[in-house]
């Protein structure tokens, strides 16, 4: 097995139990492709073709919204990104969908996910977990906007995603957290502060 698919390999692994013949058939559908820092895996009005796993690098969904930027989420190295409801409904996206960092990806096109589903029959259980596990990244991310203040979202960040504080510059987190990029200098401020 060639070396870039070995984390992929990996990651599937994670949830469901694949052979080497069904993984064959998995491979022989992966595309690689690269992307430069600020470069678009997805534009607004765009259907969103294909789920990329990340071999490096790093990505950032966002849209628009009177004029201002808002940040949805955020992918590294070992996991999925796309637009699902663009990808699965095969209607154009809102938003878009950019490299943080130079990337390497591996894709799987709509039409080649649908062949491994006919082909691969525990693909359908693979296609079901992956599923179930964005509805609840997605529900709780909602409920934490919902229930959390600002500062109580950074500071789950700062715990459970060191690696982004690390990586993602301070605007694009202060758009996820929705709010501006001075608001979140201040929480900063004062976090510091407190450690002293």
């Amino acid at each position: 097995m060639k070396p870039e698919f070995i984390p992929i390999r990996n990651y599937i692994s994670q949830f469901i139990c694949i052979t080497d013949s069904e993984w064959a058939i998995h491979e022989e559908k992966l595309t690689k492709r690269f992307f430069k820092k600020g470069e678009f895996l997805l534009k607004p009005g765009e259907v969103c073709g294909h789920v990329s796993f990340i071999n490096s690098g790093s990505f950032r969904s966002f849209s628009v919204l009177e004029h201002e930027e808002r940040t949805y989420f955020f992918a590294f190295e070992n996991e999925y990104v796309t637009d699902y409801e663009s990808f699965l409904s095969r209607q154009p996206s809102p938003n878009s969908i950019q490299a943080m960092e130079d990337a390497e990806v591996l894709q799987l096109s709509y039409e080649d996910m649908q062949y491994c589903y006919e082909k691969i029959p525990v693909w359908q259980k693979f296609g079901r977990l992956i599923a179930e596990y964005i509805y609840m990244g997605v529900s709780k991310r909602a409920y934490n906007l919902q229930t959390q203040t600002p500062e109580q979202l950074y500071l789950k960040i700062l715990n459970d995603s060191p690696k982004l504080v690390e990586r993602v510059p301070q605007h694009y987190i202060a758009s996820y957290l929705g709010i501006k990029p001075e608001s979140l200098s201040r929480i900063r401020g004062r976090l510091a502060a407190t450690r002293n």
